[in-house]
């Protein structure tokens, strides 16, 4: 008689095993596939599969590469699980940090639970949803005989039956789990899943392609795209075979490394500090986070835009007649690619702005250097630091606040309730925006930390405490740090939310960094934090109101231009609030995360 798998009797497994999850599946015999056993249950494992799994064939070079590519610490996310032979092969590789794999067809989960179970690894992450480019209702499923060739398309038309799946919106995995190493079979959901997405934490990727479905030349511009997105496809791949492997590419990319020059020697009098972001419809917002840089002492800011609908861009050019920065379009415009950020950086690299810089941050709009020493300037926190060749800066996530609609004021009245500064442990990680001193130790500039080379001496690298920290050097995927005291001298205060209403426009807008791009619901509740309100802005508030009156306040084209920009915020605001779709997402807010 077959075993229950969920209920009383288990199989022999050869040794001590968890105890079952719940999910029934009956099964009478394990088949071991080169050291991973396997619950053979036939209704599952047709012929053809079973031939190939009990050989070892089965997935046996996706599994080899697996293991060779994986190391200590590796965080691996896995889109379509399959039997659970991958995730159970990630799984047991001796100091692998987390393994989370995502199924779609539910049918398929209490034996991939049983394949976990019986290799011991049951701290895998096992998910029930379609991976998707967006965040979303439920999408249909379409269950076919053979497991593998079941998916979200309906052709070929032998599926057997179609089940609602939850979406598993890819950008907000990505943002969740922070993966080192991505793997990817989904039967033709790979098109368009990473058009748009953040791969910053990711070193490796393992995809197989599916050429019968979408043509060599789809498969071409998909292999293409990662590239782009600075992987190199890998030397072992086996040019016949659809499972392909791409590897974060450590060298330098055309034009991303500084050119070369000479660099001030430590300390620097009247150092140049350059700040470069791109924009995107952010009118309303640019002269408030303009004066409070230029009063901190940020000496240069170059400005990249692409698509403005707002008046954004106006508002730039005559800041840029006024002297007050530079205005250039995105050049990721001209080369009809869709990474605007990484392209701007590169680009930046080659002005005369940033060969004359001493410091560099890259930064968004929404964001704000806050110096807590001294008179809140950047020599003051260069004098308190001394030398150092990166300096790490915590954000602080400002919160709604409970404001629903848009106000035409400062950010930093309207909204100074943000998240605690003296988080738990398990919410203590945070993204971090770097002060780095430009020297020949940068190999290149990215949007949150920097990469430094390896062999040019050693590295001073502190957190917004001023001490040394290790974490950011040690690992080029990661972004963030634990945030616990690191606020002492330097913060980054995050306005990624503002009111509600002007969150809808941003969602609306989309992503700057990448096109098309819409921050999720998951985004809102992570960020929308109201615990505590510090208030010290003092007089660095009080000296970037000057500046706004004394530099922004007496030119009536560039005031003119500025409440053009606003109306436009308000006019699209206004517009949204008549559509079904964000009206929708509008009250699953108020319903499920508000205040």
């Amino acid at each position: 008689m077959p075993e229950q798998i969920g209920g009383k009797k288990k199989p022999d497994t050869g040794g001590a095993a968890p105890e079952a999850p719940t999910g029934i599946v009956e099964y009478s015999e394990v088949i071991d596939s080169r050291g991973i056993k396997v619950p053979f249950v036939p209704a599952i494992i047709t012929p053809k599969i079973e031939r190939p799994l009990r050989s070892g064939r089965y997935e046996g070079g996706e599994r080899a590469a697996l293991r060779a590519l994986l190391r200590p610490g590796d965080r691996v996310l896995e889109f379509g699980a399959g039997l659970g032979l991958l995730s159970t092969a990630a799984a047991l590789v001796p100091g692998v940090e987390s393994v989370t794999t995502i199924e779609a067809n539910p049918a398929l989960l209490p034996l991939i639970r049983e394949t976990h179970r019986l290799n011991a690894v049951p701290e895998v992450d096992l998910r029930n949803g379609v991976v998707s480019a967006d965040d979303g209702p439920p999408l249909p499923f379409y269950l076919r005989p053979d497991f593998w060739a079941s998916s979200m398309g309906v052709a070929p038309n032998n599926w057997t039956e179609a089940v609602e799946v939850p979406r598993a919106a890819v950008g907000d995995l990505l943002e969740e789990l922070r993966p080192t190493v991505l793997v990817c079979d989904i039967e033709g959901g790979e098109l368009g899943l990473l058009d748009n997405a953040d791969l910053g934490s990711v070193r490796a990727i393992v995809m197989e392609f599916h050429p019968k479905l979408y043509g060599a030349a789809t498969e071409a511009r998909l292999q293409a795209l990662i590239t782009a997105k600075g992987f190199r496809y890998a030397p072992s791949n086996v040019a016949t075979s659809t499972v392909k492997y791409f590897e974060r590419d450590a060298r330098p990319e055309p034009g991303s490394t500084l050119p070369p020059r000479s660099f001030r020697p430590w300390p620097i009098t009247a150092p140049r500090t350059l700040i470069a972001t791109c924009m995107k419809d952010e009118g309303p917002f640019i002269l408030e986070w303009l004066a409070w840089h230029k009063s901190v002492g940020v000496t240069d800011f170059v400005v990249f835009t692409n698509d403005c609908t707002d008046g954004t861009d106006r508002l730039l050019d005559r800041l840029q007649d006024l002297g007050e920065l530079i205005h250039l379009p995105n050049p990721a415009i001209a080369t009809g690619e869709t990474a605007f950020q990484p392209i701007a950086l590169n680009y930046a690299h080659h002005l005369r702005a940033m060969r004359e810089a001493d410091f560099f941050i890259s930064m968004d709009v929404d964001e704000f250097l806050n110096i807590r020493v001294g008179d809140g300037m950047l020599t003051d926190l260069f004098g308190a630091v001394g030398a150092f060749d990166v300096l790490s800066v915590s954000e602080v996530n400002h919160g709604a606040n409970g404001q629903k609609g848009y106000e035409r004021d400062w950010l930093l009245d309207l909204f100074p309730m943000h998240q605690s500064m003296r988080p738990g442990k398990m919410k203590s990680r945070r993204g971090v925006k770097s002060i780095v001193r430009l020297s020949d130790k940068v190999e290149r500039l990215r949007n949150h930390r920097p990469d430094m080379f390896a062999d040019h001496g050693p590295v001073r690298w502190l957190d917004g405490s001023g001490r040394d920290q290790k974490t950011l050097a040690a690992d080029r995927n990661e972004n963030g740090l634990d945030c616990r005291g690191t606020y002492d001298l330097v913060r980054l205060e995050h306005f990624a939310l503002r009111s509600l209403d002007s969150y809808l426009a941003k969602m609306y807008r989309g992503d700057v960094v990448v096109a098309k791009k819409q921050v999720s619901r998951t985004y809102w509740r992570q960020r929308n934090k109201n615990e505590e309100a510090s208030g010290d802005y003092g007089l660095r508030l009080a000296r970037a109101r000057a500046y706004h009156r004394d530099r922004y306040e007496g030119d009536p084209a560039l005031m003119d231009l500025h409440e053009a920009c606003c109306r436009a915020h308000a006019a699209r605001i206004e517009q949204l609030l008549q559509k079904k779709e964000f009206i929708e997402r509008r009250n699953w807010i108020l319903a499920e995360a508000w205040p």
